[in-house]
């Protein structure tokens, strides 16, 4: 009996122990986004305590981060909180609800309701044209055009401050256009309420272009693969990767990072570590993209309101998310992770091939004389697509220590219809125009591509060697003035301001001075007494048209500055809010900054504003061929050396090509 019952408790034991580990593969760091089954769970959890109706629409469903300092003290097997966060919204109702379930004890911990706010949205949304369509001065709008309320579709877009409802009813610029058609209806939209379901104001200007028009729109389906493709160019790793993926972290050469995609800002880079003869040293907490707005730049009202904030107003439209296609989205040899992203009705869904991790030849890491040396780069990418447009995040570790992030913008520009045919005419006088100069570009007879600019902000949680001794220095070259200190006219130095509050951090890009934000630790120096530390070196730029005390501006304080610095702080992560959708509610940077806390010796993050300004070229329809952009995180002073300087060039190379013979046939010239 003794025996039979010690059995049992073993094989109880073992399976226990199976499941455990079961659960700790799938989940087994604190920052590891939710599991479909988890996302299933929340909801359950909301249900059984009667916090959501049924009737609920989600904003989002996301891993509730522990706070730092319990994720800088983890350790391996140790037990961790396992929070959700979860926001919701009811079409008939003010605001929006806020919940925080806890995964582990399955109950909810806090319920807040926030009313004045509008939630995220674009597929539930499409109840706009529901609404629409039992107005009958709506009908009569497009009749007068000479348009069948049958014969068109509706969108609609957020209206922000530019709105007429109460605050915190969820109101949306309503546009019709012909069915199997992108092109929008000019000068008919109606200001709609959502949350009553009614119609507010038509707006009718009846000299907009409505006519039917070939957008040679782009279709997937008639694309055709006419011009041959070149010769082969195979990328292929005979010995398999040299990277190695372990649930959510990435091991590859001297770095150790973590990946998540969350459901908000998309890919989020963690835990970022360079391992610097045996010892790991930090270089970053977290950093991702949580904000975007893209502006147009004709005066109409539909342009104006097309200010889209496309993660705080879409989530950068994961809710219809689409996995990538390899080979072209990413090479071949590349590595594909999904992601557990969710519907607007909660529903968890697995976007397979959501995360490409691959190994890439960087061209040439040093090189002098003959001697040189191959680089080759780790590369996390991740595709999504907002409505018209393509979006690609890129974050590529080097050997050296350098990160570049890279932003791909590719997809359908918007349009809209003009009455003009012909570039070089005049523009019609029922199109909008400016002392003789348009607001876009023509790209096919009547269809216009508009103006406009693309601002991505990526918050970069820098801990050099650490978070709690972090700072940044402002770095600018001046030219010595020509006199006895420089005779020649040819002496230039390097002019160092480090920061001690948010607001002297509040900073702007300067080519002329060769501007570059040096983020060091303040305890930590190198060989030559030089602080440990990254330069933030920034891409190319784009200034905002948009004036102060503008709409836009409100909305978007960001863009004030192209670079910003706070002291960190858990909660501060959107940095135009939580919900910018909202008409006249503000938040983010220039809220958080305007405390002027210190960010000298401290934990900080850092905040950039990576900017182009879209002047549509005819080659960009009906696809837009990609356009590059980003910025570069580089080791400054991190090493006392070169940490490559020892590196290999890769055996089937050497195997593959000969030394060249220090003289060659009839030649009088020495090879070494």
């Amino acid at each position: 009996m003794t025996r039979s019952l010690l059995l049992s408790a073993i094989l109880i034991f073992l399976f226990c122990m199976g499941q455990a580990q079961a659960q700790t593969s799938a989940v087994d760091y604190p920052l590891d986004p939710l599991t479909a089954d988890e996302m299933k769970k929340v909801v359950q959890i909301l249900k059984d305590s009667k916090t959501i109706t049924g009737n609920d629409i989600f904003n989002i469903i996301n891993l509730k981060e522990p706070p730092k300092k319990e994720v800088l003290a983890y350790k391996p097997g140790n037990a961790f909180r396992r929070e959700a966060f979860t926001s919701f919204y009811d079409y008939s109702k003010n605001g929006v609800t806020e919940a925080v379930v806890d995964l582990n004890a399955d109950k909810v911990l806090s319920v807040k309701n926030i009313p004045n706010v509008i939630g995220m949205g674009l597929d539930a949304d499409s109840v706009c044209d529901a609404i629409v369509r039992k107005d009958k001065n709506w009908i009569a709008a497009l009749k007068k055009r000479g348009i069948s309320i049958d014969s068109v579709t509706h969108k609609s877009i957020f209206t922000g401050d530019m709105g007429i409802a109460p605050i915190g009813h969820r109101e949306q610029l309503v546009l019709a256009r012909y069915k199997k058609s992108n092109m929008v209806i000019e000068g008919l939209m109606a200001y709609t309420d959502f949350t009553t379901g009614k119609i507010l104001k038509i707006v009718d200007e009846s000299n907009g272009f409505y006519d039917k028009v070939n957008l040679n729109y782009f279709n997937p389906d008639s694309v055709k693969e006419i011009n041959k493709a070149p010769k082969p160019l195979i990328i292929t790793q005979p010995e398999g990767h040299t990277f190695e993926v372990k649930g959510h972290e990435i091991t590859w050469q001297n770095w150790k990072l973590r990946y998540g995609v969350d459901n908000r800002e998309g890919l989020v880079i963690y835990d970022v570590r360079y391992v610097d003869n045996g010892k790991e040293r930090s270089v970053m907490y977290r950093g991702s993209m949580p904000e975007m707005v893209v502006p147009y730049g004709s005066p109409d009202l539909l342009q104006a309101a097309y200010n889209f904030f496309d993660a705080g107003e879409y989530r950068l439209g994961q809710g219809v998310a689409h996995s990538m296609s390899p080979g072209a989205d990413a090479p071949e040899n590349a590595q594909y992770m999904p992601a557990i992203l969710h519907t607007e009705n909660g529903v968890p869904f697995q976007m397979d091939r959501a995360v490409a991790i691959f190994e890439e030849n960087g061209g040439v890491l040093w090189r002098h004389d003959t001697v040189s040396r191959r680089a080759t780069n780790l590369v996390v990418k991740y595709y999504t697509m907002i409505e018209n447009y393509d979006y690609g995040f890129t974050w590529r570790f080097k050997e050296d220590g350098t990160i570049d992030v890279d932003v791909e913008l590719t997809g359908i520009v918007e349009v809209k219809g003009v009455h003009r045919t012909n570039e070089m005419d005049q523009p019609d006088k029922d199109d909008y125009s400016y002392q003789g100069n348009s607001f876009g570009t023509l790209v096919r007879p009547h269809v216009e591509a508009i103006n406009h600019q693309h601002y991505f902000v990526f918050r970069l949680d820098m801990d050099i060697d650490g978070s709690e001794n972090n700072s940044v220095m402002e770095m600018n070259s001046k030219p010595v003035p020509v006199g006895d200190q420089n005779p020649y006219g040819n002496a230039f130095y390097v002019e160092h301001t480090k920061f001690k509050t948010e607001k002297e951090a509040q900073r702007s890009v300067n080519y002329e001075s060769a501007r570059n934000w040096h983020i060091m630790n303040n305890n930590e120096m190198n060989d030559y007494g030089q602080h440990v530390g990254y330069m933030l070196m920034p891409g190319a730029q784009a200034n905002t048209f948009s004036p102060e005390g503008s709409l836009l501006r409100k909305k978007a304080g960001f863009l004030n500055h192209q670079v910003w610095v706070t002291q960190y702080h858990d909660d501060e992560i959107y940095p135009a809010g939580k919900y910018p959708a909202s008409n006249k509610v503000y938040d983010g940077l220039p809220e958080w900054t305007a405390k002027n806390r210190t960010i000298d010796n401290n934990d900080i993050v850092i905040w950039y504003v990576a900017g182009i300004t879209h002047i549509v070229r005819p080659e960009e329809w009906p696809v837009m061929p990609v356009h590059h952009m980003g910025f570069s995180l580089m080791p400054f002073g991190f090493f006392s050396t070169n940490p490559t300087f020892n590196n290999s060039n890769p055996d089937f190379i050497k195997k593959q090509f000969k030394g060249v013979v220090k003289k060659q046939p009839d030649s009088v010239i020495d090879h070494e």
